[in-house]
């Protein structure tokens, strides 16, 4: 039976950088993914994922604030790029622009109100709602390029990487977890559950988890219009279509930005079509795709309708779209979900790795129901 100080069970991008956070520190640690490398079963593939300041709760923008040093220093180690800034606009519901601004100015960072004229005429291969803000500090982070670098610095830092290795049950005993697989078992004093659509199913009977749900999405790329084919014209953007308490973080109607090779991607918000991680067979749903076309014929003159290609993905949500990130015994619990996780990547990975170390959550949101 191997032992490891920490044992990382989930090797997306979350419990990656809780990897590299614990292998820099110089622990001895084990990194399990169930299937390959940045693979397409769960929730961190993908080319980009949007990175902004521009949240409605400001613990949010804070925390994204938090974050950027650590990409920057994740980039220095590894010298390659995984951020650019290259800003992101929101528009819609007027109460949610002005939460925006309001959260950007108690950070003290930059940003610019605009109507619809100011905007579409800035931006023209979109239209927008009467109601916009633009922050400059928003971007775009390369999702898979991010997880195949932090797989390679936990390799470099001493971590061993077990792939293609399904964690069959995770026991506790008092201080000692034993993490069992279809080909032994491993031992620690500290396991680290950072599984996505799998969490639920590993650790909901041991801790008090809030109710999880695991939501399909199918995000779709548009090939530009050749005029539009510059990429300075396709900010990161999210359009905040429904009014929605300011407690939620994701209450836009549709969000997207420009991937490099593939074209606009945008992101419908479709909900309530719940799925078995472990039962799922990929297919796209027709009636999504067209809506999501109808989206962009109305929203995005500057994209080619019929060059619509989908793809499938997961969104494991809490409730209230906050994230799960606590501990308790020698389990911690890395859920940091509901769809608007990636850009927090290597603060994540800081976070859980100081749990994972003894550290105690002092973020009520974020902790375990009893807790």
């Amino acid at each position: 039976m191997e032992t490891f100080d920490h044992i990382v069970v989930g090797g997306g991008a979350m419990g990656a950088a809780t990897a590299w956070q614990l292998a820099s520190r110089g622990h001895s640690v084990a990194l399990i993914e169930q299937f390959g490398i940045a693979h397409d079963k769960g929730s961190s593939h993908g080319a980009v994922r949007i990175f902004r300041y521009a949240y409605r709760n400001p613990m949010y923008s804070e925390l994204a604030v938090e974050t950027l040093p650590l990409w920057r220093e994740l980039e220095a180690e590894s010298g390659v790029q995984l951020l650019e800034q290259i800003g992101n606009v929101d528009h819609g519901v007027e109460r949610s622009i002005r939460e925006i601004a309001e959260s950007l100015e108690h950070l003290n960072r930059p940003y610019q109100l605009l109507n619809r004229d100011q905007a579409e005429e800035r931006w023209p291969g979109m239209k927008f709602a009467e109601h916009a803000i633009f922050s400059p500090d928003g971007g775009r982070v390369a999702a898979d390029e991010t997880v195949r670098v932090l797989y390679r610095r936990v390799e470099e830092l001493g971590g061993t990487i077990f792939l293609n290795l399904r964690v069959e049950d995770i026991e506790i005993l008092g201080d000692i977890a034993t993490v069992v697989t279809a080909e032994g078992t491993f031992r620690t004093k500290s396991v680290v559950v950072a599984a996505g659509a799998w969490v639920e199913k590993l650790v909901g009977g041991t801790v008090d988890l809030p109710p999880l749900t695991v939501d399909l999405g199918q995000p779709t790329h548009f090939t530009p219009l050749p005029e539009f084919a510059d990429e300075n014209l396709w900010p990161s953007f999210i359009h905040h279509a429904v009014e929605e308490d300011v407690k939620s973080v994701v209450s836009g109607g549709a969000y997207g930005m420009f991937t490099p090779g593939l074209g606009v991607k945008i992101g419908k918000e479709q909900t309530g079509h719940f799925v078995d991680p472990d039962n799922r067979d990929f297919s796209l749903i027709e009636s999504w795709l067209q809506d999501t076309k109808e989206y962009a014929r109305e929203w995005f003159p500057g994209v080619d309708v019929e060059s619509a290609t989908a793809v499938t993905c997961l969104f494991t949500n809490t409730p209230n779209t906050d994230f799960i990130l606590d501990r308790q015994g020698p389990l911690t619990v890395a859920s940091p979900c509901s769809g608007h996780g990636f850009k927090f990547v290597p603060k994540i990975g800081q976070i859980v790795a100081d749990l994972a170390s003894g550290s105690e959550q002092t973020n009520p949101a974020w902790k375990f129901r009893k807790n």
